[in-house]
């Protein structure tokens, strides 16, 4: 039994540390809506990202979406559905969507009656915004927007920009008519 004893020592301090570090490992921080959330690694894979989303959201939801609706993909679209993200203030229903397995943009859903907080959040971290539309006001030199016809907020990573500095571009000339 004198053998026994060091080895259960061992196993209940192993134990306790383990307990320890997870009681005191660091949830998924926090962030307002003029930056991503810190989940949002753009341009990493579903597998990689798949433990932070598990970790941050309350329920999670993987859905293949048809390619075709995805310009910018040419081999896979797959969205991560996760309610209860803890996003600028509140816990929120938000979209992780992924292009060939990378992910590509970020929408989170918001309510009406933040807008122009919102709004007043994303002038003071990122100044003017690029595009100023009825469906949406742009901050491209930040890769996000605030959309106005669904309350959400956009963001989106560098690999795609052009396609959304293009879809606003095209947006801004068809308001100016």
């Amino acid at each position: 039994m004198t053998f026994n004893a060091p080895l259960n020592s061992i196993a209940l301090a192993a134990a306790a540390i383990a307990l320890t570090a997870c009681a005191t490992a660091p949830s998924p921080a926090q962030t307002g809506p003029e930056a991503a959330p810190s989940i949002a690694r753009f341009g990493e894979s579903l597998a990689t990202i798949r433990p932070m989303l598990d970790a941050a959201c309350d329920t999670l939801t993987i859905r293949e979406l048809p390619l075709e609706e995805m310009p910018v993909a040419q081999t896979s679209h797959v969205q991560a559905d996760c309610t209860g993200l803890d996003h600028a203030g509140a816990p929120r229903e938000a979209e992780f969507v992924f292009a060939d397995d990378a992910l590509a943009f970020v929408w989170v859903l918001t309510e009406a009656a933040e807008a122009d907080g919102l709004r007043a959040a994303l002038e003071a971290a990122h100044g003017a915004p690029s595009h100023d539309l009825p469906p949406a006001t742009a901050f491209t030199q930040a890769h996000m927007a605030l959309r106005h016809d669904t309350p959400e907020l956009l963001y989106y990573g560098g690999h795609v920009a052009p396609m959304y500095q293009g879809w606003f571009d095209q947006m801004a000339s068809q308001f100016a008519d």
